[in-house]
């Protein structure tokens, strides 16, 4: 695939840019165990309780809403991710910043365009400070729809004024670039692992961001 001509790159947060351990970590670990002490379960049924209540919420909005989940669990979630060994879990894929320096460099327009609630991302720039790399930072709930949802690619057109048959969608989520194709962009660079991809879209697939750097 061909990127050196599009002008505009809106790229993924978590997965892309920053190491998706921290939040598995977190929401499948570390919640769970505030959970059992608070309630005073075993870490089983605090697991169950939590993993049911997360899995019912998968692709929704409340799923990336920390107050939502706050107000559900009677957790302070932002306070519990502010806490220094969590925030020391959150890390930067290796090369992703010289990507984000090259792109800008070449004089792209660089978007961030994340599902993560804007408490969840001010949180992550404490621990690295990103925001310089972007012309803008698009939280989703703020525009009424997650990345999952036609409506938001729509939206999100207009309110950035992006001309989608320039513009470059870097995703580790397939159902959001499934989204984004049939809202009418056509460029896709997919971060996964799966070497065989067999799909109408046809992305450009790639095990890291880094790799990118070849194709632009």
């Amino acid at each position: 695939m061909e990127l050196k001509d599009n002008k505009y790159f809106l790229i993924d947060l978590d997965g892309v840019i920053l190491d998706t351990k921290y939040d598995n970590y977190f929401w499948q670990e570390y919640v769970p165990k505030i959970y059992a002490k608070l309630n005073g379960i075993p870490i089983a049924d605090a697991i169950n309780v939590t993993h049911t209540l997360f899995n019912y919420k998968k692709k929704t909005k409340d799923w990336y809403d920390i107050m939502y989940w706050s107000n559900m669990l009677g957790i302070d979630i932002a306070k519990e991710k502010e806490r220094k060994d969590n925030m020391d879990k959150i890390s930067l894929n290796e090369g992703s910043l010289e990507i984000l320096e090259l792109l800008k460099r070449q004089g792209k327009k660089v978007f961030l365009i994340t599902n993560a609630h804007r408490n969840t991302l001010n949180i992550k720039l404490k621990r690295f400070d990103i925001s310089k790399h972007f012309d803008e930072m698009i939280c989703s709930h703020e525009l009424g729809y997650i990345k999952e949802d036609i409506q938001f690619w729509h939206i999100l057109r207009v309110k950035l004024k992006l001309n989608y048959k320039y513009s470059v969608l870097v995703e580790d989520t397939f159902d959001n670039i499934n989204s984004a194709y049939h809202a009418g962009l056509k460029n896709f660079v997919y971060i996964s692992q799966k070497k065989n991809f067999n799909n109408p879209i046809s992305p450009l697939v790639l095990s890291s961001f880094d790799k990118l750097s070849s194709s632009i």
